[in-house]
């Protein structure tokens, strides 16, 4: 296909930026970036590179900034929310890279944002537009007009939505539902790690109770431990949604009482001031992720819960995908066929097995995790996926 085709992506977060770059490395050579906020900048919080996602990343030559940022630990582990007892074990590290042929990363959010900054400023083709925030949508037979809140316009011949669960183009020309909340609420906070009893054995932590979960895992070399709480919410009529909702240290405290004594040693590290709540939202799953010149990418298409640790990957996957589709078919129809063949199957898969493993990590029965073969990203084969190879293979 053309490769001076005029290409608006919506949205500079994680799937945006990462599909600009994939289309940049492609060859295409008008790619518009339009972003709501003022200015980029991700919230500060842990990520997880799973082989799948790493490997698309290397592919579009983010390869040495990701060694430099993130870190590889060599094992994973799952405890009892009371005793602390180790539930199972996962084998990170040197096995998965030999295993899959790509590493399996934790990084800090802003970090990875960086890199794909920088790669896109590297980029003589992509152009980031700040402070454009998209009111609608809509389209002829030659085009796509985004019309944005201040009253100024943009043309183009695709316009990619990258712009999150609260979506304005699926809102404007797909779906008008609005996000469902799914009945969990998570907190966030990043700790310092100051003394030696912060460090984690291994460095990445879930501890399961009923109910409740709560994630730990060093970013930056160590410096940082990303804390992830999640609980089923008592209130359930609870909609407000967003990553930077000011909660309390007390708050967050209240739903682990009686835990054990290292997670509320962690709950006691928390910074006041950094210590954040958020609803997690889902979409029912559209029959389609295409209208003629409009398409999604990420959790515009398919946002889901985080139990798998997949959300971001997903985002990653389907931006390397769809570039690598407009590259190598012939149309513009015939790439986002292809697109949306390749990748809505493997998205509504991940989206409802990672419901279904946030009902097992916290359910009645916490005592019994373990006791058999768990359903997890990495019993699914998820990190096999190779989203540069899969257009070519198809």
């Amino acid at each position: 296909m053309q490769r001076d085709l005029p290409i608006a992506v919506v949205g500079a977060g994680l799937g945006g930026l990462v599909t600009a770059l994939a289309l940049a490395r492609e060859g295409f050579t008008r790619i518009d970036v339009y972003e709501r906020s003022p200015v980029l900048a991700e919230v500060g919080a842990g990520l997880t590179i799973s082989p799948n996602s790493s490997r698309a990343l290397i592919g579009i030559g983010l390869g040495p900034g990701l060694a430099a940022r993130a870190d590889e630990p060599p094992a994973a582990m799952t405890r009892h929310w009371q005793s602390g007892r180790v539930l199972t074990r996962s084998v990170r590290g040197q096995a998965l890279r030999d295993q899959y042929g790509a590493p399996y990363c934790l990084i800090h959010r802003a970090d990875l944002l960086d890199l794909l900054v920088e790669g896109c400023a590297a980029q003589p083709a992509v152009r980031i537009h700040t402070g454009h925030a998209l009111r609608s949508v809509s389209q002829d037979a030659t085009g796509v007009t985004l019309a944005f809140e201040d009253g100024r316009e943009a043309r183009a011949a695709l316009a990619i939505g990258c712009d999150g669960v609260k979506s304005a183009v699926r809102r404007s020309a797909f779906a008008a539902d609005a996000p469902q909340f799914s009945g969990y609420v998570a907190w966030r906070a990043l700790l310092p790690v100051e003394a030696p009893e912060h460090r984690l054995d291994p460095p990445a932590q879930l501890f399961i109770g009923i109910g409740h979960m709560f994630m730990r895992y060093h970013v930056r070399h160590g410096a940082l431990t990303n804390v992830v709480a999640v609980a089923r919410a008592q209130d359930t009529h609870w909609t407000e949604e967003g990553w930077t909702i000011p909660s309390t240290v007390a708050e967050l405290a209240s739903h682990y009482v009686g835990w054990h004594e290292d997670i509320l040693a962690a709950i006691r590290r928390v910074p006041e001031s950094q210590c954040f709540k958020w609803a997690i939202h889902v979409r029912e799953p559209l029959p389609s992720w295409r209208a003629g010149r409009l398409v999604l990418v990420g959790d515009a298409a398919h946002p889901m819960t985080p139990f798998m640790g997949m959300g971001a990957a997903m985002a990653i996957e389907d931006g390397v995908v769809l570039a690598r589709s407009l590259a190598l078919r012939p149309t513009l129809d015939d790439a986002l066929d292809t697109y949306e063949s390749l990748r809505k199957p493997r998205a509504d898969f991940v989206q409802v097995e990672s419901a279904k493993r946030g009902l097992r990590l916290m359910g009645s029965d916490p005592d019994s995790y373990g006791q058999s073969k768990e359903v997890s990203e990495d019993s699914l084969g998820l990190f096999a996926y190779d989203a540069m190879g899969v257009v070519a293979a198809a």
